[in-house]
C-alpha cells in the first residue's frame, strides 16, 4: 500500500509539474509578445522623432530670416514640430505604460505557484 500512496504521490507532483510548466510557457509566449510590441513602439516613435529632426534642420538649412514676418512663420512652424514631438512622446509614454500594466500581470503569474491539482 505504501507504494501506491508513493506512486499517487508522484504522479500527482509529476501532474503539478506539468500544469506549472503549462502556465509558465504561456506566461512567457506572452511576455515575448510585450517584449517585442514596446521595442516596435519605441522604434516607431524614434523614427518619428528623427523624421522631425530631418524636417528641422532642412527648415533651418534653407531659411534665411530677413523680416520680422518670415521669423513668425518660422516661429509657427517651430511650435507645429514642438506639439508633434509632444504627441509622439505622449502617445509612445501611453504604450509604455499599457506594457508596464502588462509586465506587473505577468510578474505575478511568474510568482504564484499553480494551485491546480
Amino acid at each position: 500500500m505504501t507504494e501506491s500512496a508513493g506512486a499517487l504521490g508522484v504522479a500527482s507532483a509529476r501532474a503539478l509539474l506539468a500544469t506549472r510548466d503549462r502556465e509558465l510557457a504561456e506566461a512567457d509566449a506572452e511576455l515575448a509578445g510585450v517584449v517585442a510590441s514596446a521595442h516596435a513602439c519605441a522604434a516607431e516613435a524614434i523614427r518619428k522623432l528623427d523624421a522631425v529632426r530631418a524636417e528641422i534642420d532642412a527648415a533651418v538649412a534653407a531659411r534665411t530670416i530677413t523680416a520680422p514676418s518670415e521669423g513668425r512663420e518660422f516661429a509657427r512652424f517651430l511650435l507645429a514640430k514642438q506639439q508633434e514631438i509632444s504627441d509622439i512622446l505622449t502617445t509612445a509614454r501611453a504604450d509604455a505604460d499599457a506594457k508596464v500594466a502588462v509586465l506587473q500581470q505577468l510578474l505575478g503569474r511568474y510568482r504564484a505557484p499553480s494551485t491546480s491539482p
